[in-house]
């Protein structure tokens, strides 16, 4: 991985075979991050994708062969329990130009991921929710 900072702004390029989110898991741990909003772009493989089932409280997975053009990564840093959680949603594309997308579990860099990252200073957990089953920003 390689980055520079802008103010409160990081641009990160992430290399062949890096995994997210465990890399950026890794990156918000060290820095200690608060909280961050996160947009990115580039070329994956294994990705491993969701969509959140309410009636069943849990998520179907499904993979996504090959390699592909991560379209658009979007999300959000927080934290739970010590440890920093990011939330992400990605959009992939096959060659064909047909687009999968759904909740990123995970990936492998193939080519190149690129994001800009934009910190803040709020700190920002998440909390159990009994409706949804899912651990939810608390504000």
């Amino acid at each position: 991985m390689r980055l520079i900072q802008d103010g409160e702004r990081f641009l990160v390029r992430f290399e062949m075979g890096e995994k997210l989110p465990d890399a950026l898991t890794n990156l918000a741990g060290e820095r200690a991050w608060k909280s961050a909003s996160l947009t990115g772009i580039g070329a994956v493989k294994d990705v491993l994708l969701g969509a959140y089932e309410l009636a069943d409280k849990r998520y179907s997975k499904f993979p996504v062969d090959g390699v592909v053009e991560l379209v658009s990564l979007v999300g959000n840093l927080s934290w739970l329990n010590g440890q920093p959680i990011w939330h992400l949603h990605a959009l992939v594309s096959d060659t064909k130009g047909a687009v999968t997308g759904g909740h990123l579990f995970n990936l492998s860099v193939a080519v190149t991921v690129e994001c800009w990252i934009h910190i803040s200073k709020l700190p920002v957990e998440r909390k159990s929710d009994q409706y949804t089953g899912l651990n939810l920003l608390d504000l």
